[in-house]
C-alpha cells in the first residue's frame, strides 16, 4: 500500500484517478512526478461531488492543491507507514488471526508494552519470519538478560534478571510465540543465574542455581 505522504515532494503533480487499479489502493498509477490518487479509501467525503455529475467540469489544479494539503496534513499528524502496519497487526491479533491464546497474551500487556511488542513483530514480518529479533525484543522487556545455547541438550537457556510473576511470564510467552523458533527447546531461569565454571562473575553464593 502506498499513500500520498510517502516520498512527498512539492513538485508532485497529484490528480484524481477516475479508474483506480483497486478500490483499496490509494496510489495506483504513478510516474516520476505525476501521481494518480484514488480517493475512495480515505478521501471519499471530500471528492465524492466530483463523481456525482460526470458532466461537471474538472478542476485539476484544485485537486492537485487539495491533495498536497492532505499529504502535508498526514505528515504533520505523524502518520507514517510503521504506525499503519502496527495498527494492522494490532487488529489482526485482536481478531484472533493468530488464535485465541495469542490474543489473550497480547491483551494482558499494557498499552506501552503492546506498542513495544508491535515494533518487533513488524520487523519480524518485514524479515519474512526470520528469527532475528527475538533476543533483542527480550532485552527491551528484560534488560541484562543472558542467553546461552547448551549443546549437550540442544536447547537455549534464558537467564532473566527479573522476579517471576504471572505478568512477566505472559510477556515472555508472547515473545516466544511470535518471534522465537517454535521448534527449538529452551529453559527459563528467573531472577537467578546458573554457575559457569571459570566464569567467576556467575559463581556467587545464594545468587545461582545448579544446572
Amino acid at each position: 500500500m502506498k499513500y500520498i505522504w510517502q516520498n512527498y515532494s512539492a513538485e508532485n503533480d497529484f490528480y484524481i484517478d477516475e479508474k483506480p487499479l483497486s478500490p483499496y489502493l490509494e496510489i495506483g498509477h504513478a510516474t516520476t512526478k505525476k501521481i494518480g490518487v484514488n480517493p475512495i479509501p480515505r478521501f471519499w467525503e471530500i471528492f465524492s461531488p466530483l463523481f456525482e455529475n460526470p458532466q461537471a467540469p474538472k478542476f485539476e489544479q484544485l485537486e492537485n492543491c487539495l491533495l498536497h494539503y492532505l499529504a502535508q496534513l498526514d505528515l504533520k499528524s505523524g502518520i507514517h507507514l510503521s504506525s499503519i502496519l502496527e495498527r494492522k497487526l494490532d487488529a489482526e491479533i485482536c481478531a484472533e488471526f493468530y488464535g485465541e491464546k495469542a490474543r489473550q497474551l497480547y491483551l494482558s500487556l499494557n498499552e506501552n508494552e503492546r506498542r513495544k511488542f508491535l515494533i518487533y513483530l513488524q520487523r519480524h514480518e518485514a524479515a519474512q519470519g526470520l528469527q532475528i529479533f527475538f533476543f533483542e525484543a527480550v532485552l527491551q522487556f528484560f534488560p541484562m538478560t543472558k542467553f546461552y545455547f547448551y549443546e549437550w541438550e540442544q536447547k537455549f537457556l534464558f537467564c532473566i534478571p527479573a522476579r517471576y510473576s504471572e505478568h512477566n511470564e505472559k510477556i515472555l510467552e508472547l515473545l516466544i510465540f511470535f518471534l522465537f523458533d517454535m521448534g527449538a527447546n529452551y529453559e527459563i531461569f528467573w531472577n537467578c543465574h546458573f554457575g559457569i565454571i571459570d566464569a567467576e562473575e556467575t559463581m556467587k553464593l545464594d545468587e545461582l542455581v545448579i544446572y
